[in-house]
């Protein structure tokens, strides 16, 4: 969790529930979902960075970045709001980046200790606009709304 200048935690203010994926046709112990906690620092923080890709007419800035949680799909327990549950990932990973272009942000990285390249799906900035979560998990089965 980030903190202020104070040392306190920082409250995130948007979740971020994206799928990854791999670079590996043959490895099996791979995350499904980054989870991410935005809080109004990291939004800023990344707007920024857009303006300067736009700028700087480059493709994208990556930097160091762990602020990712990973998930893997859980289709043993009930599911979420119509969605698959998670479990935390077991395995580890390192060279985490975040990447910003000038519309979009991901993240991406390694598995530890292999070759095999993680990505998660972008993110349009414009959903650093929008309330709530963004939750880009598997819909399970027919979830019918309220009437």
């Amino acid at each position: 969790m980030n903190q202020n200048n104070d040392g306190a935690p920082t409250p995130a203010t948007k979740k971020l529930i994206i799928p990854i994926s791999d670079n590996s046709e043959f490895f099996s112990d791979a995350a499904d979902y980054a989870v991410i906690g935005l809080n109004t620092e990291n939004v800023e923080r990344i707007r920024k960075l857009s303006v300067v890709v736009r700028q700087m007419k480059v493709y994208r800035i990556s930097e160091f970045n762990y602020d990712c949680d990973f998930m893997v799909a859980d289709y043993e327990a009930e599911p979420e709001n119509g969605k698959v549950a998670m479990k935390e990932f077991e395995g580890r990973m390192e060279c985490n980046t975040l990447n910003v272009t000038d519309n979009d942000f991901f993240w991406s990285g390694y598995y530890k200790h292999t070759s095999v390249r993680w990505e998660s799906a972008s993110v349009p900035l414009s959903v650093l606009k929008e309330p709530g979560d963004f939750d880009q998990r598997e819909v399970i089965g027919d979830v019918q709304e309220a009437i």
